[in-house]
C-alpha cells in the first residue's frame, strides 16, 4: 500500500482549497487539500509536512488526524495542523488556490474525499 496524506489549512473560518493542475489522470482540474504520496520511509507527519512545503510554500504542523481510509492502492490521513507562511503555488501540480467559506467550497468539484472533509469541517463548527 502506498502512504498518502494532506494538510487541512483554515483560517478565519475559511478553508484553503488548491485545484489540481491537469498533469495527473486522478481529477484533473478538481479541487483539495494540499497533499499527496509519500516518498519511501517517510510516516504520515512527514509526508504531509512536505507535500504542503510543495505545494504551496507553507510550513505545516500536524495536530490531529481527522480522517483516515483507503483509496485505491493508498492508505490516507487528513491532518489538521497549525500553519505559517505565504502561500506560493506549485504551478506544475496546481492551477488556482482561495480561501472558501463552507457555503462557497460546497459547490466546488472536490477530488478525493474532500467534499466529506469540507463537511466534518462544518460539523465540527470550524468552518
Amino acid at each position: 500500500m502506498i502512504l498518502a496524506a494532506s494538510g487541512i489549512i483554515l483560517q478565519d473560518k475559511k478553508i484553503l482549497l488548491l485545484q489540481r493542475s491537469t498533469y495527473t489522470q486522478n481529477y484533473p482540474s478538481f479541487w483539495g487539500c494540499p497533499g499527496g504520496r509519500a516518498e519511501k520511509g517517510e510516516t504520515a507527519e512527514q509526508n504531509v509536512i512536505r507535500e504542503v512545503k510543495e505545494e504551496c510554500n507553507l510550513e505545516f504542523l500536524p495536530t490531529e488526524i481527522i480522517k483516515t481510509g483507503v483509496w485505491q492502492d493508498r492508505n490516507y490521513y487528513r491532518f489538521l495542523g497549525n500553519w505559517s507562511g505565504t502561500i506560493k503555488i506549485q504551478v506544475e501540480e496546481v492551477t488556482d488556490f482561495n480561501w472558501f467559506t463552507y457555503s462557497e467550497a460546497i459547490k466546488l468539484n472536490f477530488s478525493f474525499d474532500y467534499k466529506e472533509i469540507v463537511e466534518l469541517l462544518k460539523f465540527k463548527n470550524l468552518l
